[in-house]
């Protein structure tokens, strides 16, 4: 009849454990040496702080590009006109809702 060994159980678990162990460091260590060759990026020129913005490579600089702007840039009459909008009352009260939910769902996750 079949006796069983447990001796040889725990010998047979311990060594599967510690093929399992080698396998998934072998698989981490393959893994990572992967990773370190796809960030590999060359410019041709090292760029500095010090050196003037590069102008795009387009005939024409378009109407939005700005290659600089003043220190204490303040918007004319035309960038009111083209970029900001008055918020109506809907909007304001849907934001207000939002944020109210924001709020109480922190207050009550805290402890």
């Amino acid at each position: 009849m079949f006796k069983f060994n447990f001796h040889k159980l725990i010998k047979i678990g311990i060594i599967l454990l510690v093929l399992l162990f080698l396998l998934a460091m072998i698989i981490i260590l393959v893994n990572g040496s992967k990773n370190k060759t796809k960030n590999n990026v060359k410019f041709e020129n090292d760029f500095t702080l010090l050196q003037p913005l590069m102008k795009p490579e387009f005939d024409s600089l378009p109407d939005d590009y700005y290659l600089n702007r003043p220190k204490n840039y303040k918007w004319s009459e035309k960038d009111v006109e083209r970029w900001f909008s008055n918020p109506d009352d809907e909007l304001l009260d849907e934001l207000h809702e939002a944020n109210d939910k924001m709020i109480l769902d922190i207050l009550e996750a805290a402890p």
